[in-house]
């Protein structure tokens, strides 16, 4: 077995290379930082706007995950945004679609909008940062405003305040960043 802990260490250290850019900004820290109190879990629980992402992470048993000491930035679709997609992945059947399509909303990592945007400003441009499921997202920021944009060419934009947790930052989405797989033909 413990040949496998340097390969553990290896992999855990390539998931957190692509926050390289934005772990730096975090330094400016958001005041609310200080402040947080509650899980990721809690955090997205206790949001109004969020229940359908709620639902969909304990649905998929990722709600656990959010309870933990691990830092994840959670790309968060708002009810709106979830639309359809949440009542087309619900049920047993879909739970793998489901897991694929909230991992694709799911970054390594603590980053709060202004980590972005300095980040974007350091790079004179959009930086691209690798999900959990391997996917990419891409920021781009103008003024105040921080789009996100999905691999497969879906775009949304960081609707309202993060939510800073013990454990990570939510970054409530009016869009999805990762498209709901198309239902098989049949």
């Amino acid at each position: 077995m413990r040949s496998f802990k340097p390969i553990a260490a290896a992999a855990a250290l390539s998931l957190l290379a692509p926050l390289a850019a934005c772990s730096q900004a975090e330094s400016s820290g958001d005041a609310a930082s200080a402040e947080a109190t509650d899980t990721l879990a809690a955090a997205i629980g206790g949001d109004n706007e969020l229940a359908t992402l709620s639902s969909a992470l304990n649905e998929a048993g990722l709600a656990d995950v959010f309870d933990g000491p691990g830092s994840y930035t959670v790309l968060a679709p708002s009810d709106d945004a979830f639309g359809e997609a949440g009542k087309t992945l619900s049920g047993e059947e879909h739970r793998a679609e489901l897991v694929a399509v909230l991992r694709g909303h799911i970054l390594p990592g603590h980053l709060t909008p202004d980590a972005i945007r300095k980040a974007v400003a350091d790079k004179k441009g959009p930086v691209t940062m690798t999900t959990l499921d391997d996917g990419q997202v891409t920021f781009t920021a103008e003024g105040d405003t921080i789009t996100v944009s999905g691999a497969d060419g879906s775009k949304a934009t960081v609707a309202g305040d993060a939510l800073v947790a013990t454990n990570g930052v939510v970054l409530p989405l009016d869009g999805l960043v990762k498209k709901v797989p198309p239902a098989p033909a049949g």
